[in-house]
């Protein structure tokens, strides 16, 4: 018999992770001088969700029985301390969202926000019909929730291998390597099951339908502090969120790709500001939702070395020619290293061995290096294809625009570069390893994709004219 489903649970479930999220997003940036309501609730809701999972997995830790009503008032008593500690601090000035507008900026913003409303509602109602079946969420994610569900604690997932001489309380998947990914995308699920009271009821992936919108709050808010425009801002959101693949991921919930492009996208947002600032509290952030994509999917672990490195490059803020120099000598000694072969035992990653004949790199596997003819699929995928609405023809514009002013030829800043690099580690991906055939069929290449086009949408509209603030 199917468990009913409990409303009220389902709605606290979304909100009080959001509120918890968002009370210590203030909290961090407030200091800072430039924060807006946009950033605290979008980011909010991608920390909030983030504390949520954490609180779940010290709490099963400790040897406790999971329980909704315990977890959300550890949950709850979290954001309460976020927000007692405010109350202590004198007000501190942050950037508008919303100054004055013209008329037909106001008029403009209501019609792509009822767009937006309409959109949404009907992907709601989707999400609420549909009944989950995409592929890898019943195969990879939504199985480990659904047991942690009816068995009230996180009991270990392991190899197939393993679990045929495993404890009872040990499971194992389908896909051989789905017992050793990331647990936390699971755990979203496991949190709405817990104040939903059920497993299957299309309301406990609402999470799914509020990412991309909190996703899109945040990278408004974001463009606004950078000194966008507001009519540019509204519209780099609007087509980031009636982009057709994104809605995709909504729909068909439970799969992890949105969730690495939410956590990396706001990971070079804040990446940004720190640069501009050298505020600690930008750098906080960023190093939170790099974390984040760390424990969201194994692709989630090298976009999360990416916002690292870049990083790293803007705090040491070499001179250009000594930058150029470096770049040259670290590539010249890793392709020595890889000639004479590299091997090492990396934590969390696992085993990394490299030479040009093999690749080992841990949780992904390991490959043979070859150059494979995806080219044409993944231009049709920018360029034929409707995933992406028009973004392979804005960001070639963008770029002769750059040319055109000569800030092509420029050394990027860090969010630029952290783009580049993520862009260029993904058609790595498809060009030189067998995960070519995935490309070539379209099974993971626009899944893949997602990961950088919200960080792209946002690159490219720092970069467009008209961007200063009305």
């Amino acid at each position: 018999m199917q468990d009913t489903l409990s409303i009220t649970g389902l709605l606290v479930a979304q909100l009080l992770p959001w509120a918890c999220g968002a009370v210590w997003v203030r909290w961090l940036l407030a200091r800072t001088g430039r924060c807006n309501l946009a950033i605290v609730l979008g980011q909010g809701f991608f920390i909030g969700i983030f504390l949520t999972t954490l609180v779940v997995r010290l709490w099963d830790a400790v040897g406790m029985t999971l329980n909704f009503t315990a977890l959300a008032s550890v949950v709850a008593a979290l954001t309460l301390l976020g927000a007692l500690l405010q109350l202590k601090r004198p007000a501190t000035a942050s950037v508008a969202v919303n100054p004055s507008s013209t008329p037909w900026q106001f008029t403009l913003v209501c019609v792509l926000l009822a767009l937006l409303v309409w959109r949404y509602s009907t992907l709601f109602q989707e999400l609420l019909l549909r009944p989950l079946y995409a592929w890898d969420a019943w195969m990879n994610w939504a199985p480990k929730a659904i047991v942690w569900f009816h068995q009230g604690t996180l009991v270990d997932y392991v190899s197939p291998q393993g679990w045929w001489t495993a404890d009872v309380d040990n499971y194992t998947l389908g896909n051989r390597q789905a017992w050793s990914y990331p647990i936390t995308v699971p755990l979203i699920q496991l949190w709405n099951m817990l104040g939903a009271g059920t497993w299957d009821h299309g309301g406990v992936y609402l999470s799914w339908l509020l990412a991309p919108l909190c996703l899109g709050i945040a990278l408004f808010g974001h463009l606004r502090l950078a000194g966008v425009s507001l009519p540019l801002a509204t519209v780099a959101t609007y087509l980031l969120l009636s982009m057709p693949y994104l809605n995709v991921h909504s729909v068909l919930a439970g799969y992890a790709d949105i969730w690495v492009a939410a956590a990396f996208a706001l990971g070079v947002c804040a990446l940004r500001e720190w640069e501009q600032t050298r505020h600690w509290a930008f750098a906080v952030l960023c190093l939170a939702l790099a974390a984040l994509c760390t424990q969201l999917k194994v692709p989630g672990i090298f976009m999360a070395l990416i916002l690292l490195g870049a990083g790293l490059r803007a705090w040491l803020a070499l001179p250009p020619r000594l930058e150029a120099g470096l770049s040259l000598v670290l590539l010249l000694g890793a392709t020595v290293l890889i000639a004479l072969g590299v091997s090492a035992d990396i934590p969390y990653l696992g085993h990394v061995s490299l030479s040009f004949e093999r690749m080992e790199i841990g949780r992904m596997g390991f490959f043979e290096p070859a150059l494979h003819p995806v080219g044409g699929v993944i231009a049709e995928a920018f360029f034929e294809l409707i995933n992406w609405h028009l973004l392979g023809y804005l960001v070639p514009t963008i770029l002769l625009y750059g040319l055109f002013r000569g800030k092509l030829l420029q050394s990027p800043d860090a969010a630029t570069l952290a783009v580049i690099l993520a862009f260029i580690f993904i058609l790595g991906v498809f060009f030189f390893t067998g995960y070519y055939t995935q490309a070539l069929n379209n099974a993971t290449l626009n899944r893949a994709l997602l990961y950088t086009v919200p960080a792209i949408v946002f690159v490219s509209a720092l970069h467009l004219p008209l961007q200063k603030t009305d």
